[in-house]
């Protein structure tokens, strides 16, 4: 193992590959540079291994140091990155909503509607209380809309509850929604963008 940055890990999988102790550093420093910024929207990595399992390195040392090294590690990971069909993970709240039976329905289907997942209703008389999972991406303007929905009569909190991986179906949608926000071009990059 060279390194492990939070969840993710490099090691180091050659055999006999001439000055790679020498550019240890670099690579470790590139892969962490990956690990902060992934490829598919600059967000950080979790739970990536990368096996670095060959080299060419130049008998000359100056052609070894940080400016040769480091973009072609850091493109070679991101490359077979891209190459995986990397996962995008998005954030998660759990949503508490009492509310009166009456108005059960409205706000079940708002829930449902921010692509949430009823997980339980628990009744009490003329409250019920719906139990949910919904990503937090969509969870902006609920506050407003379940006010609208329950006439001002739920009560409702949420709290996080880890990561899921965005459906394959919005997954596109959400990776380019994400790069724009951060002033990208909203396509994904291909493998061969980070071909030397």
């Amino acid at each position: 193992i060279y390194a492990i940055n939070g969840t993710n890990v490099l090691v180091n999988d050659t055999k006999g590959i001439q000055y790679l102790h020498e550019t240890k550093e670099l690579l470790i420093e590139a892969f962490n540079e990956v690990c902060k910024r992934g490829p598919l929207a600059e967000e950080p990595l979790m739970s990536v291994m990368v096996r670095l399992v060959d080299a060419k390195l130049h008998e000359d040392a100056i052609h070894r140091g940080p400016a040769q090294t480091i973009p072609a590690m850091r493109n070679a990971v991101k490359g077979a990155l891209v190459r995986a069909n990397t996962a995008v993970m998005e954030p998660m709240q759990k949503m508490h909503v009492s509310v009166p039976n009456d108005w059960l329905e409205k706000v079940t289907r708002e829930i449902t509607q921010r692509r949430g997942e009823i997980e339980d209703m628990p009744s009490d008389g003329e409250i019920t209380t719906v139990i949910g999972k919904v990503p937090v991406a969509e969870t902006f303007g609920f506050s407003n809309d379940i006010r609208a929905a329950s006439q001002g009569r739920a009560v409702w909190n949420s709290e996080n509850c880890g990561f899921e991986e965005v459906p394959r179906s919005l997954f596109e949608k959400v990776v380019g929604e994400i790069r724009q926000r951060k002033g990208l071009k909203p396509e994904i990059p291909s493998e061969s963008y980070y071909a030397d």
